[in-house]
């Protein structure tokens, strides 16, 4: 060994003995932060968060790691109680917290996991007056073998629901998002107008519409029948927390509210709405009105992609900024509306009502047709001598009509259908050109600043959970063996 604790690796000398080889390899000498990473991932192994099975198990037991939580949370909040800065990101084994905190918490959290036997925190707690350190729980997690039983319904309903409880739960979310692309796919090519001139050209499409369906209606049964029984609870680690450390009543659904929370659920309602047209249909042969509204909702079932956990991150960030970014949105509704009611009276002065013919300026009435006509263009007569003034129906015949124009104008899209031909009218229009530039640009950078804030939140708040987690996990491996 080297004295220095800096030195990284050692090599045997020039006038090593004669018979060392290479095969005898090196002596390689680690500093004590070396040793002590390299002595943590060896521990580890025997201290793993819980991995994602292929199914989930009726009986799961429930993280050391949670334990860990819990003893954070209890201290965290002491120390804000009592004036103290608040507890590093990961404490050591010595802090102390009071023993009803103790008793309080880990009593709720039997009586949520349904353990009928209780919790008595001084047969684990060797000095109750003296605190509570992190060795009484561990003490607790190892002797009180804490287990949480899934019933049946709830395995069932969580494999439907959450992507990342199992690998089955992965495949068949897979399989229902794909369902959904090729059952909209279906729908979208079955209003080609090949299948309304000859149906048999479509009938496939039929038929793989009809297995979507059936796949839609098992897939919510199933969800339906069980979710009555699910305690969400149980497969929320931060809601149980939340419940476990605080003070406040803990009060459970029953399976009635369970069962109408999760009817009256939006997305819930969205998949009802896209599956009774095709019931319907093969019930009822009625078409068109309502009914084809009623089947375009079911495109809307695509927007569960948006569970997946790889856009869940990206959904969240422009949710908050759309969030914090609400007051700009009002400042930039307010002013488009503001500006598209002016322009579009001045564009209804300058090119379609009578208001301003005094000064030259709008249109005439023309009592035949019963419009406003606006000037369109001039020709000259040779015989007069002078310009004829070419006037043709106006689009500006009111003040709303005009105001389709500001708004198209404003939103910079254009379609074209209304234009101004009179210089009056088109000094109205550039001025709704450089008004709209402006309006929309000044609140477009300030929601952009806000994503990038809250982009770089997300990022922060991300790594220092990581940290939190990394650092969780080497306690509880150290002290596991120390403890063991």
């Amino acid at each position: 060994e080297t004295e220095s604790a800096g030195a990284m690796v050692m090599t045997a000398s020039d006038d090593a003995t004669d018979g060392a080889t290479d095969s005898e390899g090196q002596l390689v000498s680690l500093s004590d932060a070396a040793t002590h990473a390299a002595s943590v991932r060896m521990l580890s192994a025997g201290v793993r968060t819980r991995s994602k099975a292929w199914v989930i198990p009726a009986e799961q037991p429930l993280e050391l790691l949670f334990f860990r939580n819990i003893y954070n949370e209890l201290l965290k909040r002491e120390r804000t109680e009592a004036g103290l800065e608040e507890a590093e990101v990961c404490p050591d084994a010595d802090s102390r917290v009071s023993f009803e905190a103790f008793q309080i918490s880990l009593e709720r959290l039997f009586f949520i996991l349904g353990d009928k036997d209780g919790f008595d925190g001084r047969k684990y707690v060797h000095d109750v007056e003296g605190g509570v350190v992190w060795a009484d729980f561990f003490r607790v997690y190892k002797q009180k073998n804490v287990i949480v039983r899934n019933n049946l319904y709830e395995r069932i309903y969580v494999t439907l629901d959450n992507p990342e409880s199992s690998h089955m739960a992965q495949i068949i979310s897979n399989v229902i998002l794909a369902t959904i692309i090729i059952s909209s796919v279906s729908f979208v090519l079955s209003t080609l107008p090949s299948c309304h001139v000859n149906p048999g050209n479509c009938t496939a499409m039929k038929h793989v519409e009809f297995c979507c369906l059936l796949l839609f209606i098992i897939e919510y049964v199933l969800r339906v029948t069980t979710c009555w029984a699910v305690r969400s609870e149980l497969f929320d680690k931060a809601l149980l927390l939340e419940l476990v450390t605080s003070f406040d009543a803990i009060k459970l659904e029953s399976p009635l509210r369970r069962l109408v929370r999760f009817v009256l659920l939006p997305s819930n309602l969205i998949d009802v709405a896209a599956i009774l047209p095709g019931i319907i249909s093969r019930i009822s042969s009625s078409e068109g009105g309502a009914f084809v509204i009623l089947r375009l909702v079911r495109l809307t079932r695509i927007l569960r992609a948006f569970k997946s956990p790889a856009l869940a991150e990206a959904v969240k960030v422009i949710t908050k900024t759309m969030q914090q970014s609400t007051q700009a949105l009002y400042i930039l509704a307010f002013n488009l509306m503001l500006g598209i009611v002016i322009f579009g009276s001045l564009m209804y002065m300058a090119e379609g009502g009578p208001e301003l013919n005094a000064f030259g300026i709008g249109g005439t009435w023309n009592p035949d047709t019963q419009v406003y006509d606006r000037i369109v263009g001039r020709n000259w007569d040779s015989e007069l001598q002078d310009w004829i003034y070419d006037k043709q129906k106006s689009p500006f015949q009111s003040i709303p009509h005009a105001c389709w124009w500001a708004m198209v104008t404003a939103s910079t899209v254009g379609y074209g259908d209304m234009f101004p031909t009179t210089p009056v009218g088109k000094l109205v229009g550039v001025a709704t050109m450089l008004f709209s530039l402006v309006i929309l640009a000044l609140p477009v950078g300030v929601i952009g600043g806000t994503f990038g804030t809250v982009w770089d939140e997300c990022d922060l708040e991300k790594k220092i959970q990581e940290q939190k987690t990394r650092c969780d996990l080497e306690f509880v491996t150290t002290e596991t063996s120390r403890l063991d």
